[in-house]
């Protein structure tokens, strides 16, 4: 199976410092998926209807890499769950840096698609 590109839209705060944002996000947010089948990458519209709006494509490898990560939508795994109680004090850090950005709660959300890639 081929890989998965998952489109999330997300809302920022008004007047948030979009270089601070994106800084976090490549060098805060994205390190924890490194060593995974995960890949994410900030987008911000340019033209059409979201223009200046915001979005997190995560591109996975597989379909099956996707199911046993993200077994059921909007929640997260098992393995999630365990490493966010295992590392309470940086996964509460994030959170709270994620949401002085965004009230978009990426573990939960609801705005997104996910997309085959077609072989």
């Amino acid at each position: 199976m081929g890989k998965v590109y998952g489109i999330h839209e997300i809302v920022v705060h008004p007047g948030i410092d979009e270089a601070s944002f994106v800084r976090f996000f490549n060098h805060e947010w994205i390190p924890f998926y490194e060593n995974s089948d995960w890949k994410l990458t900030l987008l911000k519209g340019d033209r059409g209807q979201r223009a200046g709006q915001y979005m997190v494509m995560y591109e996975v490898a597989s379909r099956e890499a996707r199911d046993r990560d993200a077994p059921v939508p909007n929640q997260p795994s098992d393995e999630d769950k365990r490493w966010i109680v295992e590392h309470k004090e940086l996964a509460d850090d994030l959170a709270k840096k994620w949401a002085s950005f965004s009230p978009t709660d990426l573990a939960t959300h609801l705005e997104y698609t996910d997309y085959l890639v077609l072989e």
